[in-house]
């Protein structure tokens, strides 16, 4: 049995912040001490076991520069008076203040990196990112990357580096459940340019200007699961919506704090991001029988959708920007921001009932990989080595 500290900025709302919970809980299972440290002042949307002994990180809500210093030494009275086996930080604020708090107690450090270590050049990188990303995670006995994509990208500016990929929270299904006809995206709608919200919207209304929908009865609908704070978004996007004619035929969800019965009625689910370090919420709808299409980033979503089985398109003739989707046997690839190509491979999806049924339950297959059985195995393996 070992003592563990996470270390996590809230317990709401994000995918690492998600992460962070299924990693305490499936260490909870296996009856390691486990220790979580989060704003408490923050709202709470997230379960935790409840072994797991839960504190408040911070002595105050705001002004944000007092609440995180005061963090640091918040953290390491508890450190020297608990003295856990490893501490794990979430993120890279959360990873820095533990390192600090940490300084002269001989207690490891691994640093968990939740994006990509490259962008493209619609969102650049900030300054402060790659200084963080390529240098001061050299501090820590460990950072963990999501992909082998990203481990080629840090090269030999770092050896400290180990790839391990998030946790699936939610059981895998046996077989695929009764569907209905809806295609699904899911993700924080104000980081709309990140995940491609824009794209996903234009595409639908590509594939609602296809003469085979206009001419049938064409009942699908397009859902959108995430929170959004901020009006203006909803504004901008429905902008989108209108001027490509689909703004009646999208259903925003907002926030789901259990995603699994929403994840059970779609047939397709679509990661339309521009970036993605990982993609949470494919492997988790992949694992309740949603048929994946994918926006690969540089290799990333690739490492989930496994190209080693590639199929034939179909006989439909499409210009060369839509004929360089990838079809595999458990879901499609494509490239990020071309709406065109996305509204290709899930018309492709839609129109090959058996492709679709075939390709739903090879998703639930791959999906095991990343079991939270698995995943706890892996992080046993990492900190019997850092300790």
């Amino acid at each position: 049995m070992m003592k563990i500290c996470i270390v996590c900025p809230r317990l709401c709302h994000g995918g690492a912040e998600r992460v962070a919970v299924s990693l305490a809980n499936g260490f909870a299972e296996k009856e390691h001490h486990v220790s979580f440290l989060s704003d408490l002042f923050e709202e709470k949307t997230y379960v935790l076991n409840s072994s797991v002994v839960l504190l408040n990180l911070v002595s105050r809500p705001h002004p944000k520069i007092i609440k995180w210093l005061s963090a640091i030494f918040i953290l390491r009275k508890w450190l020297k008076k608990e003295q856990p086996d490893a501490i794990i930080g979430i993120m890279s604020l959360c990873s820095v203040i533990a390192r600090l708090a940490s300084i002269g107690l001989k207690i490891p450090v691994i640093a968990t990196e939740h994006d990509s270590y490259e962008r493209p050049e619609s969102a650049p990188m900030s300054l402060w990112r790659k200084i963080y990303k390529f240098h001061l995670c050299k501090v820590f006995k460990c950072v963990t990357v999501l992909a082998e994509a990203d481990k080629e990208v840090v090269g030999n500016r770092m050896h400290n580096v180990v790839v391990m990929p998030n946790p699936l929270a939610i059981s895998p299904v046996r077989t695929t459940p009764p569907k209905k006809n809806v295609i699904l995206a899911a993700g924080r709608v104000d980081n709309w340019h990140c995940k491609g919200f824009d794209v996903l919207i234009k595409a639908w209304g590509e594939l609602m200007k296809n003469e085979e929908c206009r001419m049938k009865n064409f009942d699908w609908r397009l859902q959108i699961a995430g929170v959004w704070r901020n009006p203006e978004t909803r504004v901008f996007l429905d902008a989108i919506a209108e001027e490509c004619g689909v703004l009646d035929k999208i259903d925003y969800l907002g926030f789901k704090e259990d995603m699994t019965p929403v994840y059970a009625d779609a047939s397709i689910f679509v990661l339309s991001s521009r970036y993605e370090g990982f993609g949470l919420v494919l492997i988790e709808a992949m694992s309740q029988g949603c048929a994946p299409v994918a926006c690969d980033y540089k290799g990333r979503q690739r490492e989930i959708i496994d190209p080693s089985s590639v199929l034939p398109q179909g006989k439909e003739e499409h210009s060369a920007a839509v004929s360089e989707f990838c079809v595999c046997d458990n879901g499609i690839l494509c490239e990020p921001d071309n709406a065109e190509q996305l509204a290709a491979a899930i018309a492709r999806m839609i129109s090959d009932d058996k492709y679709r049924v075939s390709v739903q339950q090879n998703a639930i297959s791959r999906s095991r990989y990343y079991s939270i059985e698995n995943t706890i195995d892996r992080w046993e393996q990492l900190l019997n080595k850092v300790i």
